[in-house]
């Protein structure tokens, strides 16, 4: 359900670009929500690309044809779940944009020759205790410390909880938010253990770190052989600690110095993990002292930030997910990203026990709503508000959260 307003991609499913194009390019899995699974598709449509789609799970909702659809099991080992996913021919280019298909996209890159992050940068983006050790030299880490088993855990926390701040807890090897807790002095040590279940390893793997207090951001780009290129600097707004964010715009409200704090503190994370070539997004919380990196993924990310938010803002001049093929296949870098024109926020709404169309329907009433649609896997509809002068969209995303509640 959309109003008038021209959309920022062109979702397409059945229509992939045709059997011989100039190439195909390997997707390992695809965002659950059909926004996003359809804009990926578009992306490569519009770069004349063939698509063959390999996952986990079930993907036949695509519309692709069978001889494009693949499988693997994430039972196996990495290098049996190369050799399941991969096309008959090999692609141009392959992608995820999901966190527990970082390393096999990095090792398929590899095995086809073509441009990646690098199997050493997917093992480092994909622990988190890696991460924190690159980091480390640059002052981007919060107090922390790692460990892999209950006693571990204890001893961590008795270390670092003596300044008597909240602890983050957080298994290793997953994204998400999942299986994330906060630690305080009444927390049970053996219940946050047992959420290192979450982690993809099967391992006990976990950090904890001090929470940082402050506003959180996202850091949308792409990177080339130590060549950074920032696209979008994105605002999340949560309830409080640990909680989801509800609502995520672009551009961000922040001062100019604050951005530039921002995206100076992505850019070093991004190399300190050592990505090579592909997409980046970097999670961060602006604290009193500044920014302070929650996580470095090694691709795109979701909530709707590089398939909508920044094309909408950019009015089309600015599409995250066809320049990272345009990166993966021709070696093609973006140049410096302007300025927004417009603003573009995500906003989660939720149902509260109606049905997701009257919800969508209740939002879309309001002018600068473009798009309402279900939130798969959540009682919540997204709506997407687009706003011609950047300073009014806090207002209009208040205003739709109120016309829908």
């Amino acid at each position: 359900m959309t109003t008038a307003h021209t959309p920022a991609v062109t979702p397409t499913a059945a229509d992939d670009g045709g059997e011989a194009g100039s190439g195909t390019v390997l997707y390992l899995g695809l965002r659950r929500s059909p926004l996003e699974w359809r804009a990926e598709l578009g992306a490569a449509a519009a770069r004349g690309l063939s698509v063959h789609v390999a996952s986990d799970a079930d993907v036949s909702h695509t519309g692709l044809p069978g001889h494009r659809l693949g499988s693997f099991d994430r039972g196996s080992s990495l290098a049996e779940q190369a050799a399941q996913a991969s096309p008959d021919r090999a692609p141009v280019a392959v992608v995820c944009w999901g966190d527990k298909y970082v390393g096999l996209t990095a090792l398929l890159a590899e095995r086809f020759g073509v441009r990646g992050i690098g199997t050493d940068a997917a093992a480092v983006t994909t622990d988190k205790a890696a991460q924190r050790r690159a980091m480390e030299p640059y002052g981007l880490n919060p107090p922390w410390r790692a460990g892999r088993t209950l006693d571990d855990l204890r001893a961590v926390v008795s270390e670092l909880g003596t300044a008597g701040r909240p602890l983050v807890f957080k298994p290793a090897h997953c994204s998400g938010g999942r299986g994330m807790a906060l630690i305080t002095q009444e927390t049970g040590l053996d219940e946050v253990f047992a959420l290192t279940a979450a982690n993809y390893s099967g391992t006990g793997d976990f950090l904890v770190e001090e929470y940082v207090d402050g506003s959180e951001h996202s850091v949308s780009g792409v990177v080339a052989d130590g060549t950074v290129r920032i696209l979008g600097v994105t605002d999340k707004s949560v309830d409080g600690p640990l909680s989801p964010s509800w609502a995520t715009a672009v551009p961000s409200a922040l001062t100019d110095t604050q951005v530039k704090d921002l995206m100076r503190a992505a850019e070093q994370s991004v190399l300190a993990v050592g990505l090579g070539t592909g997409g980046f997004h970097v999670d961060l919380r602006f604290g009193s002292a500044g920014p302070v990196v929650l996580e470095v993924g090694g691709r795109l990310g979701g909530d709707l930030i590089n398939s909508h938010l920044i094309p909408y803002a950019h009015q089309g001049a600015v599409r995250p997910y066809e320049a990272l093929l345009a990166l993966l296949t021709d070696g093609e870098l973006p140049g410096e990203t302007p300025e927004p024109s417009r603003g573009a926020a995500m906003v989660l709404l939720p149902k509260d026990g109606r049905p997701a169309g009257e919800v969508a329907v209740a939002a879309l009433a309001r002018p600068r709503v473009v798009i309402a649609e279900d939130w798969p896997g959540t009682d919540t509809v997204v709506a997407v508000v687009v706003t011609e002068d950047p300073a009014d969209l806090p207002a209009a995303v208040a205003e739709v959260r109120e016309a829908a509640s």
